[in-house]
């Protein structure tokens, strides 16, 4: 009990004690779902010309030189980890996540993308259950079921055009689910510096290890003919021009910017109050997949979207005032 109550050693504490400061939670929030939905435009844009697991590596490679520098010359203590291995763990997730939704971001629309994706809080009320022992009543449990009934109507799996690529951000969306979880725990005696670097690490490690497991040990196909998800994942990796990596370089820039303030907000805020800020990526992605590829949501992908967001805000809603009574 005693070493419970101990204070941590000076370099590991992060540089202000954590509160719960909702305001400027949701603030990180917006930003981070903005860099995000820009990020993810050059990704889509840059998947035409370079498979995914390319583009991710040099990405990540980028951003990781990125942190290392960051980290060097603003905060060294950042360096060190009071606890490494979740952050280790965060990072694999995020490989999960990121990479499949890119994946699928190559094949389908912005707007459709991001409302499966969005599915991800009600995940976070599922995984409560079993991971953390929290009850959720009737009416949490009938808005994530609604919920999953909004995303069964953007996927539309009866239709006649159903592509598999569209639900592969559900799989996104489950393995994203557990990084806020992770994240608030660990913020509390981490700072938001060590988290992105602890965590960009391992998902570089990934990319390049599935990357070489992808050059050395399976038939590699043509990019210009692939049709799917499997056949980006197995293209060979190419030649990069001056000019991608320019690209490549503004999406490192988007994604270090929305990774900093996504972690810097799940430390200083509760998840069930920060996840409604998290819908502002649907509202981004569908603005900007319009501006910059000209789609046009369908009606089944604005239905199912309104109706993930609402029942996400729900339940939100309901678990802060569970946590306020």
């Amino acid at each position: 009990m005693l070493q419970a109550l101990a204070p941590e050693p000076p370099l590991r504490m992060p540089p202000s004690t954590p509160q719960h400061r909702p305001l400027f939670g949701a603030l990180y929030i917006a930003v981070a779902m903005l860099l995000f939905a820009c990020q993810d435009v050059v990704i889509k844009q840059a998947s035409t010309e370079l498979p995914v697991l390319q583009l991710l590596a040099v990405r990540t490679a980028m951003v990781t030189l990125m942190l290392v520098l960051t980290v060097s010359v603003i905060h060294p203590a950042a360096w060190r980890a009071a606890n490494p291995w979740p952050l280790v763990l965060r990072g694999t997730l995020a490989f999960l996540a990121f990479s499949s939704y890119y994946l699928a971001l190559a094949f389908i629309p912005l707007a459709e993308a991001s409302a499966v994706y969005m599915s991800a809080p009600l995940f976070v009320t599922l995984l409560s259950i079993p991971l953390l022992g929290e009850r959720v009543g009737r009416h949490r449990a009938l808005a994530v079921l609604l919920g999953f009934v909004g995303v069964m109507i953007v996927i539309n799996p009866g239709a006649s055009l159903f592509r598999v690529e569209s639900a592969v951000p559900l799989f996104s969306a489950l393995c994203y689910a557990l990084i806020p979880i992770i994240t608030r725990k660990a913020g509390l005696r981490e700072h938001a510096l060590t988290m992105a670097l602890y965590t960009t690490v391992p998902y570089l490690f990934w990319t390049l290890l599935v990357g070489a497991w992808v050059t050395f040990f399976t038939e590699q196909g043509d990019l210009s003919a692939a049709t799917g998800v499997t056949e980006n994942l197995t293209s060979a990796w190419q030649p990069v021009t001056r000019e991608q990596l320019v690209a490549l370089g503004i999406a490192a820039l988007f994604f270090t910017g929305g990774l900093l303030s996504i972690t810097e907000a799940y430390r200083i805020a509760a998840v069930s109050s920060l996840a409604p800020f998290e819908y502002s990526h649907l509202l981004w992605s569908t603005a900007l997949g319009l501006i910059a590829f000209g789609d046009l949501p369908a009606v089944n992908t604005l239905v199912g979207g309104v109706l993930i967001v609402a029942c996400g805000c729900y339940v939100a809603f309901r678990e802060h005032q569970n946590r306020t009574l």
